[in-house]
């Protein structure tokens, strides 16, 4: 199951996330110019309907970004830089489709140590 995890900066938790290159062949097929979307499920049940992405252009490293319903994401769950997301995809066992997850985590000082919190 393709997955990555990333700590959040101030420019993912403002504007847009950036997707690591590597991992754009597992997400739908990019019609390039555009933003594809597509249903992301978060860890609580929720759906977000309109997850995108969008390869930029431009620069000698293009470097592929979530959009749309990813701020969206950030505000419903108060995320802040630092804070890490895990995205993965999972098979849909009925027809194999993929089913593309997300989690969020917060860190949490308690007594001393570091723990991080699902929210």
């Amino acid at each position: 199951m393709p997955s990555f995890e990333k700590y959040l900066t101030k420019v993912d938790v403002i504007k847009q996330v950036a997707i690591p290159s590597y991992f754009v062949q597992h997400l739908p097929d990019y019609e390039g110019g555009r933003t594809i979307t597509f249903p992301v499920h978060d860890v609580s049940g929720k759906v977000w309907e309109n997850f995108g992405y969008y390869i930029r252009k431009g620069d000698d490293y293009p470097k592929p970004v979530f959009q749309k319903d990813w701020r969206k994401y950030v505000r419903d769950k108060h995320l802040r830089p630092g804070d890490k997301i895990i995205f993965r995809i999972e098979r849909n066992g009925a027809n194999g489709a993929p089913i593309y997850t997300i989690a969020a985590q917060k860190k949490i000082e308690l007594l001393g140590s570091t723990i991080w919190s699902y929210v």
